[in-house]
């Protein structure tokens, strides 16, 4: 059985001036001026008719209360359905800018209050949170208790929100359900998505930018206020101020600031300390703090080597933050990487290894033929014709066992190869570094370096993303990055994350008329506005009706010839107190 609902029903409301426009007629109609040549006779008429008190109706009044009614019952957006309320995916942007904080509140607050007044009218609800990639947080359901937890549960800090691929997967997740869209960016998608925009007045300056270089620091500073600012930069290194100075933003632009660094090893972080005031309504800062600091750097490796090789300890001397020392115990002492020489990789305790094979009385010279390019160990080595000496006596290296093969002879055998497995990293050489030309052509150190990046295992994250397999932070295992910090395994894999997104430091507004016109469900809004339903079929037919109700008023104040109200019959014509 149909029924009818009504999308904002509080426009009801307005079927309230019915009676203020009655009254407004009444008093109207009885304030016209007449010349006669006597007064006391129309006085005996006005206290006769003060009596009765009947309000003669006219077509005038009959076409005022038909556009008052249409009106509200228009706006009130009436629709008719087949008594089951319609599915709706409601699409939640999670992006950093979300956190910010608007004159009228905080973003993500703003888009939770805007998501719950969608409940109403709905039938079943899920929920998608629109991230760095799109994440269906809770499946179509009706228990609006799980609907508001999950709405609560949702957290915000992506260092952007793919609105595309959450949209998709929303219309994926039930064809013919409505997509509610609530963000603060531009609008995305078609005719059947509507759009809820929450952005709002926030003035926020934040870092855009956080690089170390060759001795020195470059720190980018973003701002979106109207008039410029000047914000104190503040460079540590651990518990230690490193240096700090001060950088004027001008408005709406973008500044920097270069600081010395003598030693690249080591985490830094920068922070910016912002004048006060710079948010009207919170004297203490900016409406985004997720910007306020970033890191970069990389944790200091140490490597011993077994057994001394000039091009060895220079290749990894060469790297930044490694401090290298000869020890013909190796194998026992501990560090972050051990260089040793062996033929076999078995029988290994857990840690990172290099092993170079011992040198052969003999060798047998071979040229490299095919190597990996494509795995990231290799990155900026070519090993096309490097020439190796290889033991006659070896045992040939089997395929697989977990093992990856980075180069190969001419005859196809192995004789470079990784292996990462049971807490034990290894990177093999089947040639002794004083038997191959490779330790005199560039790809030496650059592998070397490849190597002891992958040792170190510092890793810059976006903001959003997945957090190295074990990170724990604050003490709780955690699956995203979702505020700037240092997260570290227990195993001592380091990972850096920071916002460093000038698009989300700088705020996205309310949007453009042009660019609420793209949303054609609901692209009518005004700016700042949060988004609405579009109108029904049903709504436009009554608006459409309300304006010819007006033009027909119109008509009559304007003289055209409108049929009198036929007379009232005589039962209502009759004064009281006389008989028939």
């Amino acid at each position: 059985m149909a029924e009818l609902s009504f999308a904002a029903p509080e426009f009801l409301w307005a079927l309230a001036a019915l009676p203020v426009v009655v009254l407004l007629h009444y008093v109207r109609s009885r304030r016209r001026r007449q010349q006669v040549s006597a007064l006391f006779l129309w006085q005996r008429a006005r206290r006769a008719a003060e009596r009765r008190r009947r309000i003669a109706p006219t077509w005038l009044l009959l076409a005022q209360l038909l556009f008052v009614a249409l009106a509200a019952f228009a706006l009130a957006r009436p629709q008719i359905g087949g008594g089951v309320a319609p599915d709706r995916i409601l699409v939640i942007d999670a992006s950093a800018s979300m956190a910010a904080r608007d004159g009228n509140g905080v973003r993500i607050d703003k888009a939770r209050a805007e998501a719950e007044r969608l409940l109403a009218g709905a039938g079943r609800i899920a929920v998608v949170r629109a991230g760095l990639d799109a994440r269906v947080v809770l499946p179509l359901t009706g228990d609006r208790a799980a609907i508001k937890r999950a709405l609560q549960q949702i957290e915000v800090g992506d260092r952007s929100a793919d609105l595309q691929r959450a949209v998709g997967v929303a219309e994926a997740i039930e064809r013919g359900a409505q997509v509610e869209l609530i963000t603060d960016q531009p609008p995305v998608g078609g005719a059947t998505v509507g759009y809820h925009n929450v952005a709002g007045n926030g003035i926020n300056v934040g870092i855009s930018a956080f690089d170390l270089g060759i001795q020195q620091a470059y720190i980018g500073v973003v701002s979106n206020s109207r008039r410029p600012v000047q914000v104190e930069v503040t460079l540590s290194r651990g518990s230690q101020s490193v240096a700090h100075g001060t950088v004027l933003v001008p408005a709406d632009g973008t500044g920097s600031i270069t600081f010395p660094v003598d030693q690249v090893s080591g985490i830094y972080r920068a922070a910016i300390t912002l004048p006060a005031g710079l948010t009207p309504g919170d004297p203490a800062g900016d409406a985004l703090t997720l910007d306020d600091v970033a890191y970069a750097g990389a944790r200091p490796v140490s490597a011993v080597v077994q057994q001394s090789n000039a091009s060895v300890v220079k290749a990894l001397a060469a790297v930044p933050g490694v401090t290298v020392r000869v020890n013909a115990a190796a194998a026992q002492v501990g560090s972050d990487l051990r260089v040793l020489t062996r033929s076999s990789a078995e029988g290994l305790a857990p840690g990172n290894y290099l092993l170079f094979a011992p040198a052969a009385s003999k060798p047998e010279y071979r040229v490299v033929r095919q190597f990996d390019r494509g795995s990231g160990l290799m990155r900026f080595v070519d090993l096309q014709d490097v020439v190796v000496g290889l033991d006659p006596q070896r045992v040939p290296w089997q395929v697989g066992n977990g093992w990856q093969v980075l180069a190969t002879t001419g005859e196809l055998e192995p004789v470079l190869r990784y292996r990462d497995s049971g807490g034990v990293r290894v990177l093999q050489a089947a040639f002794n570094p004083t038997q191959t030309d490779l330790v005199l052509r560039a790809a030496f150190p650059a592998l070397i370096a490849n190597y002891v990046r992958r040792v170190r295992g510092d890793a810059t994250l976006t903001l959003g993303a997945s957090l190295p397999p074990g990170t724990t932070l604050d003490g709780a295992a955690t699956a995203y990055a979702l505020r700037p910090g240092v997260y570290q395994e227990p195993g001592g894999r380091v990972a850096l994350a920071s916002l460093d997104s000038e698009a989300e430091s700088r705020l996205p507004g309310p949007v453009t008329a042009k660019q609420a016109g793209r949303a054609a469900r609901s692209g009518s809004q005004a700016p700042g506005a949060l988004g609405e339903a579009p109108v029904s079929s049903l709504g436009l037919v009554l608006l459409t009706l309300a304006l010819l109700a007006l033009v027909v008023e119109w008509l009559m104040w304007s003289g055209f010839p409108i049929p009198r109200w036929p007379r009232a019959p005589a039962w209502l014509r009759r004064r009281p107190g006389r008989g028939p």
